[in-house]
């Protein structure tokens, strides 16, 4: 590496060490990389290398729940403040205490389920008297596909659980697979 490459390498590792240390300099960069800018990149790459947990940032359930609230509330700052506490009040009840990743992401699931059977609940109840007969139709087979996802969601949920906690031990290469009790 000549001398040259290993200064900008060196360059590149301490930006990216200081982005991480300094919020305001992290937001600016990765609105710039959300605005297309690709010069970006390089540097956000070293980022996300050195902090993963940065890519948390990046919540594309929680981008699906405020596209629907929106939906829903319109201009109605209350209910957009209102439903998504209510969701995670639902969510943290659902998952249960200390629960495993996949309980946590299956409720998260539940919770989006649900709002949106709700918002497809309320779109069909508030023009029902305006809806042709084959747009009533449309309009129901997409509340019960939005049911059957919102039942599946919960049912998996079930079926993990009911596996309760799992473990696999390898002594002497002999496995031995064993089951906890939920």
């Amino acid at each position: 590496m000549s001398s040259k490459n290993a200064s900008k390498a060196a360059k590149n590792n301490e930006s990216a060490t200081e982005l991480i240390e300094d919020k305001k300099k992290l937001m600016a960069l990765i609105d710039r990389a959300q605005d297309g800018d690709r010069a970006a990149l390089p540097v956000l790459r070293k980022v996300l290398d050195e902090a993963p947990r940065i890519a948390r940032f990046v919540d594309l359930a929680r981008d699906v729940e405020c596209s629907i609230v929106k939906k829903i509330s319109g201009d109605d700052v209350f209910t957009q403040e209102a439903i998504p506490r209510n969701l995670e009040a639902m969510r943290k009840e659902i998952a249960g205490e200390s629960p495993s990743p996949l309980e946590r992401l299956l409720a998260e699931r539940i919770g989006v389920c649900w709002l949106e059977l709700q918002y497809f609940e309320a779109v069909y109840a508030q023009n029902m008297g305006k809806l042709t007969i084959t747009q009533s139709d449309y309009h129901q087979r997409r509340i019960d596909k939005a049911h059957r996802r919102y039942l599946s969601s919960i049912k998996a949920l079930a079926q993990i659980r009911k596996m309760g906690p799992a473990v696999q031990i390898n002594i002497a290469e002999k496995q031995i697979n064993t089951t906890g009790t939920a």
